[in-house]
């Protein structure tokens, strides 16, 4: 595992835009072994719990409408491929060449993929959300904490968007060595 993850939620860190991260205690690089001794787990830690827990469960509420855009113009796209054909095919037997039913067709097979760019997208943010909360949340049982989150999505008049948590943090006797 990365150092930098215990650093990340520890309230002694020190962010230098030349070296890196840095122990606000030693001035030094995190050099440790498998967990700190020095690490004080307090206000970053629940800053990135929340953090982490609200972009987790941002990109999980996306699942529904990705899941409606790709049937919606899957299905759009398989008719216009079939219109096409069956344009081409009626032409056809009419004794007429045409290149519109062809058009057609492609204009169908650019929609399905148009179809799946959303579902591609939602795949690799919800890998990257999950890697995020598997770290933190490793670190966080290394350390003998668990937590409860309840999130709560908000929007304000003007449709934007904030976050209302329910954080809970509990420390265990069961810490990973």
């Amino acid at each position: 595992m990365n150092l930098t993850q215990h650093c990340k939620i520890c309230d002694h860190k020190i962010i230098d835009f030349k070296t890196g991260t840095l122990c606000g205690l030693t001035d030094k690089k995190p050099d440790f072994q498998h967990k700190c001794g020095l690490i004080k787990l307090d206000a970053e830690f629940e800053k990135e719990i929340e953090h982490v827990n609200i972009e987790y469960e941002t990109v999980l509420k996306t699942k529904t409408d990705t899941v409606g855009h790709v049937i919606m113009y899957s299905i759009l796209a398989l008719a216009l491929v079939l219109g096409g054909f069956l344009l081409g095919k009626f032409i056809l037997d009419k004794g007429v060449i045409s290149t519109v039913p062809i058009v057609i067709m492609t204009v169908g097979l650019a929609a399905l993929g148009f179809a799946f760019a959303p579902l591609n997208l939602y795949n690799t943010n919800l890998n990257i959300a999950k890697k995020r909360k598997d770290a933190l949340d490793s670190v966080s049982k290394m350390y003998g904490y668990n937590y409860d989150i309840n999130i709560t999505h908000l929007k304000d008049s003007l449709g934007n968007k904030f976050y209302e948590t329910d954080l809970k943090i509990r420390k265990t006797n069961n810490t990973i060595a």
